[in-house]
């Protein structure tokens, strides 16, 4: 009985012993404790995914830039093609009308307005044709409007410039008014000069009125000779041209 009583003390002495012992550390998770070769397969992992991400951002942007120059050459080629194909019909009408055009520059009808030479015709029949004068007045040149455009006679924007840079012209039909005063010695000397005129070439014109009358007042006119007084024609004549103008 003594023994089993010394073997059951000791047991309550273990059973106290082992109840008062502490409890074990909990293990800490700090890089610096972690092995060196952990440690740098980490940093190289680490340094592999931010370069994949720059590489990634830098590939977007290079992929929307090259879109955009795609999309911006496609227009430009697109542009292109409508340019030259507008070209191509201006060509082609060009050429369709070219003849006309040509004929029209001949007869003085298109192309710059001839002034001087309208003056100096007529100074060469006054000279040429004796009892003869001739007076003029030459008004500015107008341009006249197209037909359905209420009046308005620049169709193309001002400053409108060329794929090369030249300035746009259009074609335009201007129209000039012009007085003469011819003393002549007979109304039928008023059909030749307008007959001279025209065939001068020198554009397209019409008569819009005539007026005569001949002086009777007892004193003496320029110019009179034995047929009597000289016939005074006052005509109003359009002068119509055409040519290309900048709006």
């Amino acid at each position: 009985m003594a023994t089993l009583n010394a073997q059951a003390a000791n047991y309550d002495d273990d059973d106290e012993g082992t109840g008062a012992a502490a409890p074990p550390k909990e293990l800490g998770w700090n890089w610096k404790t972690w092995p060196s070769n952990l440690r740098r397969a980490v940093a190289i992992s680490a340094g592999m995914l931010i370069a994949m991400g720059v590489l990634i951002l830098f590939l977007q942007a290079q992929d929307k830039e090259y879109t955009e120059k795609l999309d911006a050459s496609a227009g430009g080629k697109s542009l292109s093609q409508t340019k030259l194909r507008e070209s191509g019909q201006e060509r082609d009408a060009i050429v369709k009308h070219l003849p006309v055009l040509r004929e029209l520059e001949e007869r003085g009808i298109f192309g710059e307005e001839k002034r001087l030479e309208w003056v100096e015709q007529l100074r060469t029949i006054e000279k040429r044709w004796p009892g003869i004068a001739i007076k003029y007045d030459i008004s500015p040149q107008k341009l006249v409007a197209k037909e359905g455009s209420n009046g308005v006679v620049q169709p193309i924007p001002p400053g409108a410039k060329l794929p090369n840079g030249d300035p746009v012209k259009q074609f335009g039909v201007f129209s000039t008014d012009m007085k003469l005063t011819l003393q002549l010695l007979h109304e039928g000397d008023a059909l030749a000069i307008f007959d001279e005129l025209k065939a001068a070439n020198l554009g397209l014109f019409s008569v819009k009125k005539c007026s005569m009358r001949r002086p009777n007042n007892g004193t003496a006119v320029e110019n009179a000779s034995d047929f009597g007084a000289p016939l005074i024609v006052d005509c109003t004549l359009n002068w119509i041209s055409m040519s290309a103008y900048t709006p």
